[in-house]
Protein backbone atom coordinates (compact mmCIF):
# COMPACT_ATOMS: atom_id res chain seq x y z
CA UNK A 1 0.00 0.00 0.00
CA UNK A 2 0.93 3.48 -0.92
CA UNK A 3 -0.09 6.34 0.50
CA UNK A 4 -0.22 9.90 -0.07
CA UNK A 5 -0.15 12.71 1.89
CA UNK A 6 0.31 16.72 2.69
CA UNK A 7 -0.50 18.71 5.62
CA UNK A 8 -3.34 20.06 4.05
CA UNK A 9 -5.14 17.31 3.03
CA UNK A 10 -6.51 13.87 4.40
CA UNK A 11 -4.50 10.86 3.35
CA UNK A 12 -5.15 8.42 0.30
CA UNK A 13 -4.18 4.83 0.39
CA UNK A 14 -3.41 3.29 -3.41
CA UNK A 15 -2.73 -0.85 -3.98
CA UNK A 16 0.90 -0.61 -5.04
CA UNK A 17 0.42 -1.78 -9.04
CA UNK A 18 -2.04 1.55 -8.82
CA UNK A 19 0.80 3.73 -7.00
CA UNK A 20 3.30 2.72 -9.18
CA UNK A 21 1.05 3.12 -12.28
CA UNK A 22 0.41 6.56 -11.31
CA UNK A 23 4.12 6.99 -9.87
CA UNK A 24 5.12 6.62 -13.77
CA UNK A 25 2.87 8.78 -15.59
CA UNK A 26 4.10 11.71 -13.70
CA UNK A 27 7.87 10.38 -13.94
CA UNK A 28 8.49 9.09 -10.45
CA UNK A 29 9.64 6.59 -9.16
CA UNK A 30 7.64 4.07 -7.17
CA UNK A 31 10.24 3.74 -4.18
CA UNK A 32 8.71 3.44 -0.19
CA UNK A 33 9.08 6.68 0.06
CA UNK A 34 8.95 9.87 -2.25
CA UNK A 35 7.80 13.63 -2.46
CA UNK A 36 6.33 15.82 -5.07
CA UNK A 37 7.28 18.99 -4.29
CA UNK A 38 5.63 22.33 -4.82
CA UNK A 39 7.28 22.88 -8.11
CA UNK A 40 6.88 19.41 -9.28
CA UNK A 41 3.20 19.08 -8.57
CA UNK A 42 1.55 21.03 -12.12
CA UNK A 43 3.73 18.70 -14.24
CA UNK A 44 2.33 15.71 -12.90
CA UNK A 45 -1.50 17.10 -12.78
CA UNK A 46 -0.63 17.92 -16.54
CA UNK A 47 1.05 14.31 -16.96
CA UNK A 48 -1.73 12.89 -15.50
CA UNK A 49 -4.61 14.93 -17.29
CA UNK A 50 -2.91 14.16 -20.82
CA UNK A 51 -2.53 9.73 -20.10
CA UNK A 52 -6.40 10.02 -18.85
CA UNK A 53 -7.44 11.73 -22.12
CA UNK A 54 -4.93 9.17 -24.09
CA UNK A 55 -6.97 6.43 -22.19
CA UNK A 56 -9.75 7.99 -23.13
CA UNK A 57 -9.33 8.62 -26.51
CA UNK A 58 -8.09 4.75 -26.87
CA UNK A 59 -11.25 2.97 -25.57
CA UNK A 60 -14.17 4.86 -26.33
CA UNK A 61 -13.53 7.80 -28.34
CA UNK A 62 -15.20 10.23 -26.08
CA UNK A 63 -14.51 10.66 -22.16
CA UNK A 64 -16.59 8.15 -20.08
CA UNK A 65 -18.49 9.69 -17.07
CA UNK A 66 -16.11 10.19 -14.17
CA UNK A 67 -17.90 7.79 -11.69
CA UNK A 68 -19.28 5.27 -14.69
CA UNK A 69 -17.33 1.98 -14.81
CA UNK A 70 -16.03 1.02 -18.21
CA UNK A 71 -17.48 -2.79 -18.98
CA UNK A 72 -15.10 -5.40 -20.92
CA UNK A 73 -17.25 -7.44 -23.26
CA UNK A 74 -17.45 -10.83 -22.17
CA UNK A 75 -15.46 -13.00 -24.63
CA UNK A 76 -16.81 -16.20 -24.09
CA UNK A 77 -15.05 -19.96 -24.67
CA UNK A 78 -16.57 -22.99 -25.41
CA UNK A 79 -18.03 -25.00 -22.50
CA UNK A 80 -18.00 -21.73 -20.24
CA UNK A 81 -21.07 -20.36 -18.86
CA UNK A 82 -22.18 -17.45 -20.85
CA UNK A 83 -24.29 -16.28 -18.21
CA UNK A 84 -21.43 -14.54 -15.90
CA UNK A 85 -21.86 -10.53 -15.96
CA UNK A 86 -18.72 -8.95 -17.91
CA UNK A 87 -15.66 -7.70 -15.98
CA UNK A 88 -15.52 -4.18 -14.91
CA UNK A 89 -12.44 -2.13 -14.69
CA UNK A 90 -11.42 0.86 -13.05
CA UNK A 91 -10.27 3.75 -15.73
CA UNK A 92 -7.78 5.60 -15.57
CA UNK A 93 -10.36 8.87 -14.85
CA UNK A 94 -11.32 7.06 -12.04
CA UNK A 95 -8.40 5.77 -10.35
CA UNK A 96 -6.11 9.27 -10.57
CA UNK A 97 -9.29 11.33 -9.03
CA UNK A 98 -8.01 11.06 -5.44
CA UNK A 99 -4.36 12.23 -6.59
CA UNK A 100 -5.23 14.58 -8.78
CA UNK A 101 -7.51 16.21 -6.25
CA UNK A 102 -4.75 16.02 -3.32
CA UNK A 103 -2.14 17.38 -6.17
CA UNK A 104 -4.72 20.26 -6.54
CA UNK A 105 -5.61 21.51 -3.36
CA UNK A 106 -1.91 20.91 -2.17
CA UNK A 107 -0.64 23.05 -5.09
CA UNK A 108 -3.33 25.51 -3.52
CA UNK A 109 -2.09 25.31 -0.50
CA UNK A 110 1.65 25.76 -1.25
CA UNK A 111 2.29 22.58 0.03
CA UNK A 112 3.96 19.28 -1.43
CA UNK A 113 2.44 15.91 -1.31
CA UNK A 114 4.43 12.92 0.11
CA UNK A 115 4.24 9.46 0.20
CA UNK A 116 5.57 6.95 2.42
CA UNK A 117 6.45 8.61 5.55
Amino acid sequence: MFKFQSRSNAAILYFNADAQRLLDIVGKEASPQGILTQQQIPAAIAALEAAIRAEDERLQGTPPEPQAFVPIPPQPEPGHDTDTPPVQTVSLRQRAQPLLQLLRESHAADEPVVWGV
